[in-house]
């Protein structure tokens, strides 16, 4: 009978465990964020591709992908489902102060999406995202999750007036997707 107890009280302290936020971690605006962000780009996802493993020898810090953790453990079943690159188009130049320079049209493999251990960076083929990204040693492009916040966000009205100081999104191409709020609606009614 201890036994189970001590089991079950070592199984939910691990569970709880997995995605600890530091002691006095507070919220960050997207505004306060775009301002820490390495680098923010407007793009659309051209393709996906799935993406077997990460390298051992990359540095993922917290949130590290559940491959990355299978691997680590010796395990490596189920993990390349969960893991997957996105070819991006940029559809406009970069933000402003942003530390990538490559013009509109271009394209970019963006890595480390998929389904992490605190968080998920997900996107849909042929939809447009604002992206907060970084870059890792091996000059790979990940998602840049500021303050353990969102780095992916859809592009949405509310989102382009939210990031209209670091975008003039009249002069970005207009071959995109813009997401509308009612398709959530029409999506539950199929």
């Amino acid at each position: 009978m201890r036994f189970g107890a001590l089991v079950c009280v070592c199984t939910l302290l691990r569970l709880a465990s997995g995605c600890q936020l530091p002691s006095e971690w507070r919220p960050l605006s997207e505004g306060c964020r775009a301002e820490l962000a390495e680098i923010i780009v407007y793009a659309r996802v051209l393709a996906l591709y799935r993406e077997p493993y990460y390298p051992l020898s990359a540095s993922y810090g917290a949130g590290q992908p559940f491959a990355y953790e299978y691997a680590r453990a010796g395990r490596s079943e189920g993990a390349e489902a969960l893991l997957y690159t996105a070819e991006l188009e940029m559809l406009c130049d970069q933000a402003w102060g942003s530390m990538l320079e490559v013009p509109a049209g271009s394209r970019l493999n963006l890595t480390g999406l998929g389904y992490l251990s605190c968080q998920s960076h997900t996107v849909m083929e042929n939809y447009s995202y604002i992206f907060f990204l970084r870059m890792d040693e091996n000059y790979n492009l990940l998602p840049h999750s500021v303050n353990y916040q969102e780095a992916i966000f859809p592009d949405t009205q509310e989102n382009q007036r939210m990031f209209s100081s670091l975008f003039q999104f009249s002069n970005c191409s207009s071959a995109h997707t813009l997401v509308r709020p009612d398709w959530e609606q029409q999506e539950d009614h199929r």
